[in-house]
């Protein structure tokens, strides 16, 4: 492809901003219930596992949903594999409000937005390879994901400030209507490509899904990525949803908890940001996630001995730099380090093994505790980073462009 055959259009940031909403509002749905635990149990009348349940689900649904997910983004590209997602989460977001304190209706719609959540997550580095130059891809993917952090975030902080201001039922419905704003913003502005090709460096050749998937696993560097993602996210999502249950013990409370959500999801997104524009400069991916991990794991150390509510908020702001840091480095990287693998199959791969990753750890860690306190599952998970920073010393160093 010549260079007279690129274009670079400013369209690209209307599409990544309605990508960037529709995501936002997914991760809000998502994280409703984690800083409200108790008063969700009062609400629907249950015990505390179906409320972690009600953010589990997501990651049990994503497994089987992303192998069809990712076949259809393949076949019909980024507008159609997103405009699914987005019409699943806008009309289940919205009907969740009529089930009242119904626990198993809202299971049910729980799982109707659950399902949207590869559509829109597998097409991240799919919207950058179609509509942003190379020298913008880190870019654009960093900011995809910070929708993810944000919307976590706001989540955390919101949902709690609204139950206890208002009410539990106001609350969904506000986020409802906002569910349903975002999808049809998608829906009707969103396109898929450009006329144009804004890269030379496209995949031109693509492989069908399944021998892709055979190429992935073939793939050491990507093999490398797979644990690192599993542990990496496994951890992330631990925290995030037993962060109410983390705190208490410690002397906390709910609105305490959220608020270091919050401050985790903040460091993430100034990771996701810094790390980017630095693999943008640097024109390096490794090295930068081995810093990432390293730094996370410092953070969490500290983190786990720590009662104190500052040291609290800055060890969990450091912890999300470093491990949210790491995300965007690590979908790029796996782009170019599998080619011709095309690009959802990649990045669907990668968080459908976030999201085991997620039910392992969220399962197997619930008991791992001291007098309420959870210390010892917190030590563990600083072993585990550690350990991913020794796995990614073996990773070879894939340029994103030529120099």
């Amino acid at each position: 492809m010549s260079t007279q055959n690129i274009q670079v259009y400013g369209y690209r940031w209307i599409v990544l901003f309605l990508f960037f909403f529709v995501n936002l509002i997914s991760q809000i749905l998502w994280s409703t219930y984690a800083p409200v635990t108790s008063h969700a149990m009062e609400f629907y009348g249950v015990d505390e596992f179906y409320i972690i349940l009600l953010s589990l689900i997501f990651l049990i649904v994503y497994i089987p949903v992303t192998f069809f997910a990712t076949w259809l983004i393949d076949k019909y590209d980024f507008k159609v594999g997103t405009g699914i997602g987005a019409l699943f989460m806008g009309v289940f977001g919205f009907l969740r409000f009529f089930a009242g304190n119904n626990y198993i209706l809202v299971l049910t719609f729980q799982i109707g937005i659950a399902i949207a959540q590869p559509f829109l997550l597998n097409t991240v580095t799919k919207l950058s390879a179609n509509w942003f130059p190379e020298t913008e891809r880190t870019t654009a993917t960093g900011i995809s994901l910070i929708a993810i952090f944000i919307g976590i975030a706001l989540g955390m902080v919101i949902t709690p400030i609204l139950v206890i201001r208002i009410n539990f039922g106001s609350m969904l419905f506000i986020y409802g209507i906002l569910a349903l704003i975002s999808s049809i913003l998608f829906i009707i502005f969103a396109k898929n490509k450009p006329p144009i090709s804004p890269s030379p460096n496209l995949i031109t050749e693509r492989v069908f899904m399944f021998e892709g998937f055979k190429m992935l696993f073939s793939n050491r560097n990507f093999l490398i990525l797979v644990v690192t993602y599993f542990l990496v996210m496994g951890i992330f999502n631990m925290i995030m949803t037993y962060i109410e249950l983390i705190v208490i013990p410690r002397g906390f409370d709910s609105i305490f908890a959220g608020i270091l959500g919050m401050i985790i999801i903040i460091g993430g997104i100034t990771g996701t940001v810094i790390m980017s524009i630095l693999s943008n400069i640097l024109n390096k991916r490794k090295i930068l996630m081995i810093l990432s991990l390293i730094f996370a794991a410092i953070s969490l150390l500290i983190f786990s001995f720590s009662y104190n509510a500052l040291l609290l908020m800055i060890s969990c702001f450091c912890f999300g730099f470093g491990l949210m840091g790491v995300s965007p480095l690590a979908l790029e990287y796996a782009v170019d380090a599998t080619k011709p693998v095309p690009e959802a199959s990649s990045n669907g791969i990668l968080m459908m093994i976030g999201s085991i990753g997620g039910i392992v750890l969220i399962i197997s860690l619930e008991n791992v505790k001291i007098s309420g306190d959870y210390f010892p599952a917190l030590i563990i998970q600083t072993v585990l980073i550690a350990f991913c920073v020794v796995l990614e010393v073996f990773m070879e160093e894939f340029k994103p462009r030529e120099a």
